[in-house]
């Protein structure tokens, strides 16, 4: 019998899940849409950004025209979203279920790994449309499965992460003039690891993990493009072609054949040749580098991933930096200097991370690099506020970076702005202004918050062109404003702008590559790449000489003037990560007057690229050829492929085979699955569909479902059905945390002699606030809570009862030793009419989906569905421990061990119901005063799987003390799928 209460339960659960896909909305309801169809796209894009629109139609029509020399199988069209919703610098490609690309348009920061770009929107769609390109193929064995299953046969799109963000920053690089491979930031990363012979300390695994230690995320990106540039060089321009097109014939995972036939060798051994070559040449620039006098650096001791943006207080107590620790989480930390007389390297709080000020970025925020939440702080005069900027959801949709204010006195942050889309904040001297970058889709502004009796009033007062990008404006003076401008060639200058005149003019127009201009008492200090290597300059006060005030093996980025101990402090690329560093006033003081110069490590392959005007008339020609017409959902939501699925035993006569599909169209206002299956035993099929609205302000969902099972034997028939609808009302004005649903229900249970029938409304409010990042095992802080009401109604032929739901987990950390985590969870359900134990739940013997807001009624040891009833409270307990990191695989294979973790669990029950007596084959009526009880431990191994799916092996041993023999100890398994 527990069996059909379990699959109720699983459809309840899918349900569940389909109402919390909320947290999925794409775009706001109330916005226009434009689709232009080219030749080979379909760009769909916000009706006020047409001139966006118009222009990465005709970027991408370049891409295509460009990339169809390295690559073979081409799709017919390909769906682009250009999507406005965040300043967060990203995208994506895939192919399921149909060819797509979601671009989000804002310009990258100065200080990202993307910080080095000339045409942004081309760059960004040759690296996105690549992918499109590499999962595009599907020959041999492949070519007929795709005829049966649809889009969902795209071998490639399960190749290593190294190799796809790998040819991708290949193209960006290869078919423009800037992108990765020719960035400052990326070079000097590599000389850094290479200076400190870490480099050959990155295997090809790791190269295809995140792993939560320098550089993080980055390492697919970075290694995986060294690996296509080496490949390109000695194997030619046919080589992504050649690779792409015989993996796509291939069952996935089984790389290694097409490398050795193209590559004339495994793709482990042309790995290890790269690493050789790019260490010779970076060898070779440190050398260069090294004929003047290196900038000696002091490195604070500290375990952040990264420390950077170091910001002085005028009064020169207070150094405020942006740190990221490995979990992922940005924040601002202060360190302040006990007198005059002490160093900020000396401060007591330098080295104890953990008594830096810590209330400016909740620990349920993670954001990790490239570009990170948190970018720029600037003080007051008054050396008791700072400001900074920081991305955040502005409500459920969209997520814009804004201006906040925190006060040293009162220890109180103040969100400054609402929706400003503001970045890298500069204040004025009088402390009445604050100069800002004003962001919006492939646009820069430069914009100034004026205080007037106590309101920030915004106003705009430059604007470059499109795709030019405007970064870290400061006050030289109350009228005249200093800032960066890149153009769309890659040229980056410092620009003078009065505020009186309305004049913008370009300043030392012999350097390049300016950036982080600070203004300081010994006059203007900011980064250059003048000779090829990012390094620190100064300009007098009377901003007219300049020189140089390091020479650096790697890269300096912003910086500041310690006005007492007349050092500076600077954020410097470490073989680590970047770090906020000082040099001592003596040592840049004595800095070479020339610094010696060299070029792009790998500049002799990527020459500057002429402009091709043929294909830029075949990319225009295809731009007048298009057609611009209202944004339809319709024609996209056709099933574009199906996945089929055994999903083992479900009697002693049967299996259960089963299909699903799903579908939305590109912007998800309509959004579905559908998944059917058929049981072997019983001889009879299921179905369940899920449907999602997003068009109005109030999405809503629905569910139907109808599903065969049986009590005891096959002769003893059970179908259960069900309708349900639910509306989504918006939480945000209560917290960006809080979710609500609330709706209707049908459900209906025919067995051989009765039929039961309920229905009835129920709402469902949740709130949680915890999340999972970087090193950490388990969510560490925060935590969530849930309130549901059912109520089936009265009414002749139907069963009428109420039911609630509540539950809620903690996580606490404080004082416990670093990643350790103690977990305290209950669940329960009270239904005060008297009902059947049958229409309540029952307990599960082992946790599927880890740290899930969803009920879960837990208890290990016993078996699935041992107790169930009407009432039923369930208490979980764990104390959770890091045990071993291992992040090693071999090679190529698709298996790459992360770490092993421990948890040490009680669980108690307790129902007003029955109990599963599973010695005399008998239900044991049971109370809430009756609890059971259990306790183990756990290992928990982490992986990531055939190279992009994380999966967790938990396998416990557990004693159950209630059982009808008593005490009996069991062991369990269970496979997790998390993240993916």
């Amino acid at each position: 019998m527990h069996r059909q209460r379990v699959l109720h339960l699983w459809f309840s659960f899918i349900f569940l899940f389909s109402l919390s896909s909320f947290a999925q909305l794409e775009v706001p309801p109330d916005l226009k849409w434009k689709t232009l169809k080219t030749p080979h796209f379909e760009i769909i894009f916000n009706a006020k950004q047409q001139d966006l629109g118009l222009l990465y139609a005709e970027k991408l029509e370049k891409a295509y025209t460009e990339l169809r020399s390295y690559f073979h199988s081409l799709p017919e069209k390909t769906i682009v979203i250009i999507n406005d919703k965040t300043d967060v610098t990203n995208g994506y490609a895939t192919r399921i279920p149909y060819p797509h690309i979601m671009a989000y348009p804002v310009l990258p920061g100065p200080e990202e790994s993307l910080a080095d770009t000339g045409d942004w929107a081309f760059e960004l769609l040759a690296h996105e449309y690549t992918h499109i390109l590499n999962f595009e193929p599907a020959n041999g064995i492949m070519k007929p499965l795709r005829f049966v299953f649809g889009n969902i046969i795209a071998p490639n799109i399960l190749l290593p992460t190294w190799w796809k963000e790998g040819v991708a920053v290949e193209m960006e690089t290869r078919l423009g003039n800037h992108g990765r491979l020719r960035s400052f930031y990326q070079d000097a990363t590599i000389r850094a690891m290479v200076e400190d012979k870490t480099f050959y300390s990155y295997d090809i695994a790791e190269a295809n993990e995140y792993i939560p230690t320098w550089p993080e995320g980055m390492r697919a990106y970075l290694f995986g493009s060294l690996m296509w540039s080496q490949m390109f060089t000695e194997h030619g321009l046919h080589v992504a072609k050649d690779l792409n097109e015989r993996q796509g014939g291939r069952v996935p995972y089984f790389i290694e054949t097409p490398a050795k036939e193209i590559l004339g060798m495994n793709y482990t051994a042309q790995y290890n040749q790269m690493l050789d070559e790019v260490v010779v040449r970076a060898q070779s620039q440190l050398k260069t580098i090294r004929e003047a006098k290196i900038t000696e650096v002091i490195i604070p001791k500290n375990s952040f991933i990264s420390v950077t943006a170091p910001s002085i207080s005028p009064d020169g107590k207070h150094l405020a930096v942006v740190t990221e620790d490995d979990a992922s989480a940005r924040s601002v930390k202060i360190i302040t200097r006990a007198n005059d007389s002490q160093s900020f390297l000396d401060a007591q709080s330098a080295d104890t991370v953990e008594k830096f000020n810590q209330e400016f970025e909740p620990a349920s925020q993670r954001d990790g690099p490239p570009t990170g939440s948190i970018q720029r702080i600037s003080w007051f005069p008054n050396s008791e506020k700072i400001v900074y900027d920081k991305i955040d959801y502005v409500n459920r949709i969209e997520r814009f970076s804004d201006l906040h204010v925190y006060d040293l006195i009162t220890k109180k942050t103040t969100r400054l702005t609402q929706n400003l889309r503001g970045r890298e904040p500069s204040v004025a001297p009088n402390g009445n202004s604050i100069v800002f970058v004003k962001l919006e889709g492939g646009k820069t502004h430069l914009g100034i918050l004026n205080n007037s009796q106590g309101e920030w009033k915004e106003e705009i007062l430059y604007s470059p062109a499109i795709q030019e990008r405007i970064s870290y404006p400061l006050f030289w003076d109350q009228d005249l404003l200093l800032f960066s401008l890149r153009k769309v060639d890659g040229s980056e200058h410092l620009y003078s702008y009065s505020v009186s005149s309305q004049k913008a003019e370009i300043l030392f127009p012999e350097y390049k590559n300016v950036r982080f201009a600070k203004k300081t008492p010994e006059g203007l200090l900011f980064t250059s790449g003048q000779n090829g290597v990012l390094n620190l300059y100064l300009a007098d006060p009377d901003l007219k000489k300049v020189r140089p005030v390091s020479n650096t093996l790697t890269a300096f980025f912003t910086a500041d003037f310690d006005p007492i101990s007349k050092d500076i402090f600077a954020t410097h690329m470490t073989s680590q990560g970047p770090k906020v560093v000082a040099i001592k006033s003596e040592e840049w003081r004595n800095a070479p007057s020339e610094l010696p110069e060299i070029k792009g490590l790998m500049a002799d392959r990527y020459p500057d690229v002429k402009p091709d005007e043929k294909k830029i008339e075949e990319a225009r020609s295809a731009l007048n050829q298009s057609t611009l017409e209202d944004y339809s959902p319709y024609g996209y939501l056709w099933p574009q492929y199906w996945m089929p699925f055994v999903s083992g035993s479900s009697s002693e006569t049967g299996i259960i085979l089963t299909a699903q599909t799903s579908g939305f169209d590109p912007l998800k206002k309509h959004s579905y699955t559908l998944i059917g299956s058929w049981d072997t035993g019983l001889n009879r099929g299921s179905l369940v569909g899920t449907y999602l609205n997003q068009t109005t302000a109030l999405p809503w969902t629905a569910l139907a479902y109808k599903r065969s099972s049986y009590l005891g034997t096959v002769s003893n028939e059970l179908n259960d059905y069900g309708l349900a609808a639910a509306v989504l009302p918006s939480m945000f004005w209560v917290s960006k945390y809080t979710n609500l649903q609330i709706g209707w229900q049908y459900l209906e249970r025919e067995t051989v002699n009765t039929n039961t029938k309920r229905t009835g409304p129920y709402a469902m409010l949740s709130h949680a606030n915890y999340s999972k990042a970087g090193a950490q095992i388990s969510p560490e802080s925060g935590g969530g809570a849930y309130l549901g009401a059912y109520d089936y109604i009265a009414q002749d032929g139907y069963l009428s009862h109420t039911q609630f739901l509540a539950g809620g987990e903690i996580y606490l950390s404080h004082y416990l030793p670093k990643h350790h985590v103690l977990m305290l969870r209950t669940n329960g359900v009270y239904t005060p009419d008297r009902v059947s134990a049958v229409y309540g739940v029952a307990t599960e013997p082992l946790v599927f989906v880890p740290d899930s807001p969803l009920p879960q009624y837990i208890l290990r040891g016993y078996k699935r569905g041992q107790l169930f009833g009407k009432n039923l409270a369930v208490v979980n307990a764990e104390y959770r421990l890091p045990v071993m990191d291992f992040y090693r695989g071999s090679g190529t294979d698709p298996l790459f061990l992360r770490r092993l973790s421990a948890a040490v669990i009680a669980d108690g029950a307790a129902a007003d119901g029955l109990f599963v007596n599973d010695v005399r084959s008998v239900y044991e009526t049971t109370d809430m005063k009756r609890w059971y009880w259990s306790s183990g431990v756990e290992l928990k191994l982490e992986t990531t799987l055939g190279y992009v799916i994380p999966v967790s092996l938990v396998v416990g041993y557990y004693v159950a003390f209630n059982t009808p023999t008593g005490s009996e100890g069991v062991i369990g398994s269970a496979f997790q799928i998390t993240g993916f």
